[in-house]
């Protein structure tokens, strides 16, 4: 029982004063805003592009806390292929800082060098294991049945134990596919930039691309905010 207030005070003490991440679609030439979806959406010569930021929504909870995740959907409304790549997708800060896309097989990479113990909501415990996660959902993660075989009356035991990681099939499964868009078509999915610099409160998201032969390139900004949380002891 001392292990388990001692590793929720030790959650608690961590969690304080940790701070949550959201990006804003912000007016802009050529930009449409729709904020009862929270998409930006801009299009040329055929090609539209809807980005819902801070939409991520999968397993682990915790990824923007490792990446920034941005949802991408892209319509290709020219009589000819479109095509691009990971390097062709790229956010910049107010200080022209450069967050290129990441593939899906790096995001996981991150995500599993942590050696600082078991994420949780969002934030690495160093050093010390909790017994509950943010993929916990509704599961009794803090009671496991303890059977005696000599004295069991069938009720559990309370005490923390170590959690397992969560998968990271979504980080997959649900990434925006690269390569060419066929006329007419249409995909969809999450594009994951490195994490911002600590003070940015704005960027443009950049995508560029061929159509047909010719390089274009299409531009949203958004805003940064940021919002404290704190969790009492």
């Amino acid at each position: 029982m001392r292990a388990w207030r001692l590793g929720w005070s030790v959650a608690a003490l961590v969690l304080v004063g940790c701070s949550t991440t959201r990006f804003v679609p912000v007016p802009a030439g050529g930009v449409t805003l729709d904020p009862a979806r929270g998409t930006a959406t801009v299009e040329a010569e055929g090609v539209e592009v809807v980005v819902r930021p801070s939409a991520w929504a999968g397993s682990p909870s915790y990824l923007p806390g490792s990446v920034t995740p941005f949802h991408f959907l892209t319509a290709n409304g020219s009589p000819v292929p479109l095509t691009y790549d990971y390097p062709d997708l790229r956010l910049f800060d107010e200080g022209r800082f450069q967050y290129t896309a990441l593939p899906p097989v790096e995001v996981e990479r991150i995500l599993r060098s942590s050696d600082r113990g078991s994420p949780v909501d969002g934030v690495p415990v160093g050093g010390v294991m909790v017994a509950a996660t943010a993929e916990a959902g509704s599961r009794p993660i803090l009671r496991r049945r303890f059977a005696d075989p000599f004295w069991d009356w069938g009720w559990g035991w309370p005490y923390p134990y170590w959690p397992s990681w969560p998968r990271l099939d979504d980080v997959f499964l649900h990434a925006l596919p690269v390569g060419t868009i066929q006329p007419n078509a249409r995909i969809q999915g999450f594009v994951y930039f490195p994490r911002l610099r600590a003070g940015v409160t704005r960027v443009t998201l950049e995508f560029h691309y061929r159509l047909g032969d010719t390089p274009q390139v299409l531009t949203v900004p958004f805003g940064v905010e940021r919002t404290e949380r704190t969790m009492p002891p």
